[in-house]
């Protein structure tokens, strides 16, 4: 049974998203911010927040919801984050740096009760987006702050540290350059409280894949990678303890039962690469080499 804040929120939820369910499909939402070119579309069954390519009509999706089942993560990658739950299954601070449509943060504001979020996102427009398509709503246990990532992180916030840091922060183009160095990485690190862990989501696909996931194992002590379907690969950092890919499903196994959600983790968890697959020539990506 769902606590009676839990019934009262899903609720809220779905009467704010209830006149978008009723809207044919199309495109809702078209504008460009100084980050981003920002399309949001009405499908048969979901509302997709997209960027788009400044040179062309290619978009790049960002989030994906279904307005009759918003607590449903539907894309792979961000059910696959949640594994970072078994490094820590009981978080009371967490950070994510970036929004997007804020599936992440509105499934972990929902279900982990216990639990204040902090989202640092640069683009004022993704937030007015996430809070008009997506029902994202601030409250007293989720921040929402504009700024850029690296420079709230580089300052240490007051209300760190964070039992988890969740990387999700994309353009058009990817992960931002300066959100994938050694400095930035030890900057998160300076963050995490010291049983901590750190979730990204990296693609495979992208040219510097191998630099950035081997920079980001080289930043902890312990690091595991889930391959997806599609090439998403997410990576799991941490500097207390290294976990047995049965480990993981067990643990998320469990966690699925004390939070009463369903997203597939025990079978993710046992997909779980304990050395991470990354050419050795790649290079370490550092701020020298990417001057801010």
């Amino acid at each position: 049974m769902w606590s009676r804040w839990q019934q009262a929120n899903l609720a809220t939820i779905l009467q704010r998203l209830a006149p978008l369910r009723r809207l044919p499909p199309g495109i809702l939402f078209e504008q460009r911010s100084p980050y981003n070119h920002i399309v949001v579309r009405r499908t048969r069954e979901q509302l997709v927040l997209c960027y788009r390519h400044a040179h062309c009509r290619l978009e790049e999706v960002e989030s994906r919801l279904d307005p009759a089942a918003p607590l449903t993560l539907l894309s792979e990658y961000t059910r696959a984050m949640l594994l970072v739950l078994a490094w820590h299954p009981t978080p009371h601070r967490l950070l994510f740096l970036g929004l997007g449509g804020g599936r992440l943060q509105m499934v972990l504001h929902h279900y982990l009760e216990q639990a204040v979020l902090y989202t640092v996102e640069i683009d004022p427009l993704v937030v007015e987006v996430a809070r008009r398509f997506f029902a994202i709503t601030p409250d007293a246990r989720h921040h929402i702050i504009v700024e850029d990532g690296r420079e709230y992180v580089r300052g240490r916030p007051p209300e760190a540290p964070y039992d988890l840091i969740f990387l999700d922060a994309y353009h058009v183009f990817g992960i931002p350059r300066h959100l994938r160095t050694r400095e930035f990485y030890a900057e998160c690190r300076h963050c995490l409280a010291p049983h901590g862990a750190i979730v990204t989501n990296l693609q495979h696909s992208t040219p510097l894949y191998h630099a950035a996931l081997k920079t980001f194992s080289l930043a902890f002590r312990y690091v595991a990678t889930f391959p997806l379907h599609g090439g998403n690969v997410v990576a799991i950092g941490s500097d207390v303890e290294a976990l047995a890919p049965k480990e993981v499903s067990e643990r998320v196994r469990a966690v699925e039962t004390r939070y009463r959600f369903q997203f597939g983790l025990p079978k993710m968890g046992r997909m779980m690469v304990e050395a991470p697959a990354y050419q050795e020539p790649a290079p370490i990506l550092s701020d020298r080499d990417w001057p801010e």
